[in-house]
């Protein structure tokens, strides 16, 4: 392995569960393209105490967080848009499958005997059980209700008293397809059969492939509920203006929020670089690491996040809830590979849970609290120029809404 051009400084103070980042900012050598320029960017703010802002404050009325109208038109936006959903390796050879849920639609991904991705609606044409569960391999899939049996291609293959349904055209009951395509490692669906996938993640594409998504394994994941509206819970992730106020004994003592950010095109990428990235100006760039000493976040359209840093790969999908001020955030952490044995869990865990804990207990907490006040006589929510992403954002969702002319 490459020696690291610099050394992680260990007496930040950091609780022990963020502890395995110091290790894996010595170590990483990934080759990627864009971070020579994205450390120089970052180098650039650090001598001038500065950071990438925007051209001006943005003022967003607070009802986009509890106004019931508003709440409808944001599920029916996420109906008729692109989702990405998992990491290509999650279906990484014929015959593997896994199951997700999409704002209540159950999702079956799987990989065909040709090697293609394909998606299906997980409902039973008989009485609506879903026919999978988890992950795994599986050329087959019998809902557990009733044994109605379905193949790789979703075709009904077979079901118990075919005879007590004498006058159904049995043909036409197979599952659901919907709209799937595989860019850049990721899975990409529409939940409706008019969505148009493919192309999805152009803007960002070259980016995205850089990080080896197709290789990536479902490792370790959970499920929040929030209060607080989906947008909010998606703003969180991509500002560092709390850093050192929310973030005082975590994350502060390790990042700076020297921090660069880039639209791409609907999508949007934040890169946050530790402290010790100071130390490459003394380096000659040849030599600088070919990973980006820090966190790289990218905002992929409507409301997936995936958070690359040295220590950890997540993906949160966040989708509003079943009622208005309510969302619900599904937390996956990766792998680069599939995991053998009790040591490859043992540091995809420790990398999860380091990357979560500040979201569960910090972050997404905030969120919930503006909430409240978005619900208790706040009229207006003040973006300034530190927050250009987080302007992106709103801006990105409101001309989703907004009929084509």
């Amino acid at each position: 392995m490459t020696k690291p051009a610099f050394s992680f400084d260990s007496g930040s103070g950091l609780d022990d569960v963020l502890a395995p980042v110091r290790k894996a900012a010595e170590t990483v050598t990934a080759q990627q393209p864009f971070v020579r320029s994205m450390t120089r960017r970052v180098l650039d703010h650090l001598t001038t105490s500065g950071l990438d802002i925007a051209d001006d404050v943005m003022i967003v009325p607070a009802d986009v967080f509890t106004n019931p109208d508003r709440f409808v038109a944001d599920r029916q936006m996420m109906r008729q848009v692109p989702h990405v959903v998992a990491w290509g390796g999650e279906i990484a050879e014929p015959g593997d499958y896994t199951t997700k849920d999409v704002m209540g639609t159950p999702i079956l991904l799987l990989r065909d005997k040709g090697g293609a991705a394909r998606a299906f609606v997980n409902v039973c044409a008989h009485r609506g059980a879903q026919v999978a569960a988890g992950c795994g391999r599986a050329t087959r899939f019998t809902c557990p209700y009733h044994a109605w049996t379905y193949d790789s291609n979703g075709r009904l293959a077979s079901l118990p008293g075919r005879q007590m349904f004498k006058g159904v055209e049995l043909a036409e009951l197979g599952l659901r397809p919907l709209p799937v395509s595989e860019e850049a490692g990721l899975i990409v669906v529409g939940l409706d059969p008019s969505v148009t996938v493919d192309g999805f993640l152009d803007d960002a594409h070259d980016d995205l492939a850089s990080f080896g998504f197709d290789q990536y394994a479902h490792a370790v994941s959970a499920e929040l509920h929030l209060k607080a509206d989906w947008k909010l819970a998606v703003d969180v992730n991509f500002e560092g203006y709390h850093f050192p106020f929310l973030h005082k004994d975590t994350l502060a003592p390790i990042v700076t929020n020297n921090s660069v950010f880039d639209v791409l095109g609907m999508h949007c990428r934040w890169a946050f670089p530790f402290r010790n990235i100071e130390e490459l100006r003394d380096v000659p760039e040849q030599d600088w690491p070919e990973r980006f000493s820090g966190s790289v976040v990218y905002g992929i359209f409507p409301s997936c996040v995936l958070v690359e840093s040295p220590v950890s790969t997540l993906m949160l999908r966040i989708y509003p809830g079943e009622r208005v001020g309510t969302c619900v955030v599904h937390m996956v952490g990766g792998s680069l590979h599939p995991m053998k044995d009790d040591a490859d869990r043992l540091l995809a865990q420790s990398g999860y849970d380091g990357a979560t804990a500040v979201l569960r207990d910090e972050d997404f907490p905030a969120a919930e609290a503006c909430q409240r006040g978005a619900e208790h006589g706040l009229e207006n929510i003040i973006l300034g120029r530190s927050e250009p992403l987080v302007q992106h954002l709103h801006r990105t969702w409101d001309a989703a809404l907004t009929p084509s002319p």
